[in-house]
């Protein structure tokens, strides 16, 4: 809670603003004060400003997934293994309830300023909500129950600033009540235009909305609690969402080919593929957090001894006829190092290098693109166990393939994940989802990566499961954007996928076993013959790891926070 008991002094450099130097002024005019800030929508605008930096980037969403069973590192995590204990701190907790902190201050000025103001600040306390329920949200999906903070606090605010935790629908309540308020007053995403666009829509609160009730609904659910109120609400939200005009998927095969889905996560103001196409070209972002090679230049994830994606994760990926590799006849097995790559949802070869295929990077500069040249540079990649994967598999999601500086903006959610949204939560509410509805969502995502349809006879024909097709979907189309983690817990199959070994490539009986120089290079196997990178003898999933520990020492200062259960 020591985040909770300082009082924000708010510091800002003259140099956000246009001074005028013709007028005498005794104020200090390196600093405001609570006394002369917030008093134009210009203040509100560049106070609420500073929220866009919660939003996760592309290292926090990497990170977020490595601790899932679809990673494996170059050393054991202990969060994906089980084996971490309470800590004293915690980053999320500290920096959730600072933003909560600074987003409550917002939000009470603005409900306290002066009439003149109210309609012109209106939006900027919209936005304000957005992020305190989205610091909520981060909180409640590792903590479940916290203590909810509503205004701004002093050190004599001692009954809030010592109190219990909430309930945990007491949370999830507070949070959709923060963005029906936020819903109802934030503009339309076709109404920002300027040097707004990329600001919070109303899309963009209904979207998220949509996010926390699929969550917590599904959490209900499968803990044989009612879910299905909550259901509902994500169901309209998605489709409120899904009937705006203001967004569509990203589908240019037209001028980059099979490569498009890949160009989409790496699009910058500057030239990023060959069809010279810029950020202008993505209508599917709903919400992003904004980087610029001039001004803000992103970060990067490096190519060597990044976690790996694992031969589960692999798996996946359909074959092009639509059935898993298990029933297609299609699929073209492991003899080689690039037989299984055949024949399989193009999204396979857009967010996985394919072996003995050239492939680029922003580092080192030999590695990047040159456009007079397109197709030189780069690297073969040639599936090297010491630097690039310790499974065999190498991501290239996100990986931008030009020099630095560049500035690819981070989704932090996309109309994508709001069509599955939209088909997840309709098919665990009513234990159904109709072809009409799968062609509004599930459908349009599978037609842009040249998969056949997914309907009802389909799956029944073929001996597949509705829900694991669904689910299949989702853990495709949203790898790597920090979700998987949520997934399997709100699923409540953590206990069951987290323990299982990480596995990479099969090596008995294939070119990896008989070639160099694969075949003098001593790995653990299983009894099918896949490299084990870890055992499932030193991973597990207790109940108690479905929620994260409280910090042991907000637990010492505040001794009415009950710590979760497991781990007292």
């Amino acid at each position: 809670m020591k985040k909770i008991f300082k009082i924000v002094l708010l510091l800002f450099t003259v140099s956000l603003f246009n001074a005028c130097e013709k007028d005498l002024d005794l104020k200090p005019l390196d600093k405001l004060t609570e006394a002369t800030f917030l008093k134009s929508p210009e203040d509100y605008k560049l106070f609420a400003t500073q929220f866009y930096e919660s939003l996760p980037d592309q290292r926090t969403l990497f990170d977020r997934d490595m601790i899932t069973d679809l990673l494996a590192g170059w050393t054991q995590n202990d969060i994906s293994n089980g084996s971490y204990s309470a800590a004293p701190s915690s980053d999320l907790w500290e920096d959730s309830y600072e933003i909560i902190r600074n987003t409550s201050y917002l939000i009470d000025k603005a409900e306290n300023a002066e009439a003149d103001l109210t309609t012109e600040i209106t939006r900027y306390k919209g936005e304000a909500q957005f992020f305190r329920a989205f610091a909520y949200f981060n909180l409640l999906r590792d903590f479940g129950g916290v203590p909810i903070i509503d205004k701004p606090l002093n050190v004599s605010d001692e009954e809030q600033l010592y109190g219990s935790r909430a309930s945990r629908e007491q949370v999830v309540d507070f949070i959709l009540a923060d963005l029906d308020d936020a819903i109802a007053v934030l503009p339309d995403a076709g109404d920002i235009s300027g040097n707004d666009i990329g600001r919070i829509s109303k899309e963009a609160a209904l979207a998220l909305k949509a996010r926390v009730a699929l969550f917590e609904g599904t959490w209900r659910k499968f803990r044989n609690q009612d879910g299905n109120s909550l259901l509902s609400q994500a169901v309209s939200a998605a489709e409120q969402v899904l009937s705006s005009s203001g967004f569509e998927l990203f589908d240019r095969r037209d001028v980059l080919g099979d490569e498009s889905y890949k160009y989409f996560f790496i699009l910058d103001k500057v030239q990023a593929n060959k069809a010279n196409l810029t950020k202008s070209a993505n209508k599917e972002y709903i919400l992003a957090k904004k980087f610029d090679p001039d001004i803000r230049p992103g970060g990067w994830l490096g190519a060597n001894r990044d976690p790996s994606p694992t031969r589960k994760f692999a798996d996946l990926f359909l074959c092009t006829d639509g059935l898993p590799i298990d029933k297609s006849t299609l699929f073209e097995g492991r003899s080689t190092v690039s037989s299984e790559y055949t024949n399989r949802d193009l999204r396979m070869k857009n967010i996985l290098v394919t072996p003995n295929q050239r492939w680029w990077a922003s580092t080192p500069p030999e590695f990047g693109r040159k456009w007079d040249n397109p197709d030189g540079g780069g690297v073969i990649y040639d599936i090297s166990f010491s630097n690039h994967t310790t499974t065999g598999y190498l991501t290239r999601k996100f990986f931008t393939e030009i020099a630095a500086p560049y500035g690819p903006d981070v989704p932090f959610i996309r109309l994508a994940e709001v069509m599955l949204i939209y088909a997840e939560a309709l098919y665990e509410k009513d234990g159904q989802i109709s072809d009409a509805d799968l062609d509004k969502s599930i459908n349009k995502l599978r037609a842009r990566t040249d998969l056949p349809s997914l309907t009802n006879a389909f799956v029944n024909s073929n001996g597949l499961d509705m829900r694991e097709e669904i689910r299949r979907e989702r853990t495709v189309e949203l790898f790597l954007e920090g979700q998987r983690f949520d997934d399997i817990r709100r699923w409540k199959t953590a206990e069951t996928e987290m323990p299982m070994a990480l596995t990479g490539v099969q090596y008995t009986g294939t070119q990896y076993e008989n070639e160099e120089p694969w075949k003098s290079i001593e790995f653990t196997l299983d009894a099918n013959g896949n490299i084990v990178v870890e055992a499932a003898s030193s991973r597990r999933f207790d109940n108690k790891h479905y929620l994260f520990p409280l910090p042991t020492r907000q637990i010492l200062i505040n001794p009415q926070l009950e710590q979760n259960p497991g781990w007292e």
